[in-house]
């Protein structure tokens, strides 16, 4: 038994965060309606791609039930309307002029279905000069201060090596629309729910926020590590980098016993943070010259028998083939239609009692279009027939 069997999720959204949190629900029993367009969601063809389906498209859409609708007809709005009317949780990120258009919007759909939760995911959020703009992950990134601080003091901007913004915004709608459901079984209805990429970023921000609300502090550029602390970034060893990091001075400690140097312990200018902080780049050499004689390795072992903290600089290949991500059975097999093996993420949690079970591989473009409508709306096959003549659906 999953934690969301018997809830019915009418999943309207493109590209990732708002398909991500439906695949949560999903993976958790929900059964989850993916419409899209009859020319299918903007990421199905983003490179690279199999048969019909990017990866950036399999990320977001596994365990879900494919239908293909024209939403510019009337036709196509009227089959959305009947499904919201026996949905839950829908969920949509289309821009407001669009959703009104496409009849996607809450108050089309509250129309229709009191006790609806309608997730509405938008670029910059509902309300203000910016609510109806366009947001994309590495445009957020850039608006929200994070890209400012991310990369070498000296060296341009860059983006983050992952769309950090989308998926987390994907666990944002996820979480809310969870809490909406809660608050309607607690007898307080149906609810629209808001989040955007802009306000999840800035929650992201962290402290760096803080330091700006309350001390008046610009965060910039850092490269690898932390410029309050010391040390805390990546090191050159013998076969690439590690990255160590001591938050305190007991941490430090530590580090110098995994590397064998109890005279970096006593060096006086390295005893504080403050200390080592000032005189960072001595410290980094003194450091290097010490790590330059073993691998990261024999390091990463040497820092964990110590006590101390440091982590590999893996690649991707390399975190995947971890014993660690094994054991937490974070990889998600499944047969495609082809016969081929479909390799995607498990989801971020477990639950003991209702485990996750993540479902089948993200379907084809209007894969269960002619199932769902008779299934769901009871539709003949010749009525089909004349909807897909009609070019309603696909």
């Amino acid at each position: 038994m999953g934690a969301l069997d018997g809830i019915r999720v009418l999943d309207v959204s493109q590209v990732l965060a708002g398909p991500f949190s439906a695949q949560l629900m999903a993976d958790n029993g929900a059964e989850v309606i993916r419409v899209e367009s009859t020319d299918g969601d903007l990421c199905r063809n983003f490179p690279p791609e199999r048969g019909g389906m990017s990866t950036a498209f399999l990320v977001a859409n596994r365990g879900k039930r494919g239908i293909a609708l024209n939403l510019k007809t009337a036709e196509g709005r009227a089959i959305l309307h009947k499904l919201a009317a026996k949905a839950d949780i829908m969920v949509q990120n289309f821009m407001p002029a669009r959703a009104k258009g496409f009849g996607t919007d809450y108050e089309t759909i509250r129309a229709l279905n009191p006790e609806i939760i309608h997730v509405t995911v938008s670029g910059y959020g509902s309300e203000g000069p910016l609510k109806d703009k366009a947001g994309l992950d590495m445009m957020v990134n850039a608006f929200t201060g994070i890209m400012s601080m991310t990369g070498e003091p000296d060296r341009l901007p860059v983006r983050a090596g992952t769309p950090a913004i989308d998926m987390s915004t994907g666990l944002t709608a996820y979480g809310a629309a969870m809490t909406a459901l809660v608050a309607r079984q607690n007898g307080k209805g149906g609810q629209a729910v808001t989040v955007s990429l802009m306000e999840t970023a800035l929650n992201l921000l962290a402290f760096n926020a803080t330091n700006w609300l309350v001390e008046g502090k610009i965060p910039g550029r850092e490269g690898s590590g932390q410029a309050h602390l010391a040390p805390y970034e990546a090191m050159r060893c013998a076969d690439g980098h590690i990255l160590i990091g001591a938050a305190s001075d007991n941490a430090w400690k530590r580090t110098c016993v995994a590397l064998d140097a109890p005279a970096l312990a006593e060096d006086p200018r390295f005893l504080t943070n403050p200390d080592r902080v000032k005189n960072r780049a001595a410290l980094r050499a003194a450091m290097e010259t010490i790590l330059a004689t073993r691998n990261g390795a024999d390091w990463i072992e040497r820092f964990d028998k110590a006590g101390a903290v440091a982590a590999p600089i893996h690649t991707v290949d390399q975190t995947f083939a971890h014993e660690q991500v094994t054991a937490t059975r974070m990889i998600v097999e499944r047969t495609d239609k082809d016969g081929s093996r479909i390799r995607t993420v498990a989801p971020p949690f477990k639950l003991s009692g209702t485990p996750t079970a993540p479902g089948g591989v993200a379907p084809r473009l209007g894969e269960h279009t002619d199932a769902v409508l008779s299934e769901e709306l009871g539709l003949s096959a010749d009525d089909i027939a004349t909807l897909r003549a009609k070019g309603a659906i696909k």
